[in-house]
């Protein structure tokens, strides 16, 4: 069984390959499914009979501000107080767009007017840091060196609603489930202190 995730690149919180899309998370289930993966971690239910599924963590999403906007002066941000017309999200059909989507439609009084749809994260963060939106980023994707210097004020998202869980998808068949336990505690143990592991 071989583990490989990518790190993030410097100066940047995701890669385009560091935050699939809806393709790549298809993939990842295939391949799970069809014996080419052992395993993959998952933002999304793997909705597939031939896997089982070992929670991980939940993970918040925090919410990404210029630094002149007026809702940085908070140390908590409602969803409700963003702009309809500024906030900043990925391609239709990403799970990070659909997630983020969620959180606003149950928080926001009518659909948020997206002003932008972008396929990189990176892309997204350089126009919050430009003062062109507000987004929301995993909490995974808080350290490093890009949230120096990048004119982009994190807050947290005031109800604590806004959150995924990740788990590790799994062919049911695989006769190596200890080692996916293991492996699970591995990921879990090197956690952020922002994210709350299933696992301990």
């Amino acid at each position: 069984m071989t583990a490989r995730w990518g790190r993030p690149h410097k100066g940047r919180p995701y890669g385009d390959d560091n935050v699939p899309g809806r393709h790549a998370f298809r993939g990842s289930r295939g391949g799970v499914g069809d014996g080419k993966l052992d395993a993959a971690i998952l933002a999304t239910p793997a909705s597939d009979a031939r896997l089982g599924e070992i929670p991980l963590y939940d993970e918040p999403f925090w919410v990404a501000v210029p630094n002149a906007h007026p809702l940085a002066l908070e140390d908590e941000i409602d969803l409700a107080d963003v702009g309809l017309d500024e906030l900043l999200l990925l391609a239709d059909g990403h799970c990070l767009r659909d997630q983020v989507m969620s959180f606003c439609s149950d928080a926001l009084p009518q659909e948020p007017r997206v002003s932008t749809q972008h396929t990189s994260l990176a892309t997204i963060l350089a126009l919050v840091g430009a003062g062109a939106g507000v987004t929301l980023v995993p909490a995974t994707s808080l350290s490093g060196g890009w949230v120096t210097d990048s004119g982009i004020a994190l807050r947290r998202e005031k109800s604590r609603t806004a959150l995924r869980s990740v788990r590790m998808a799994y062919r049911r068949s695989f006769p190596r489930r200890l080692a996916l336990e293991r492996l699970a505690d591995i990921v879990c143990a090197g956690l952020p202190d922002t994210v709350d592991p299933e696992r301990r």
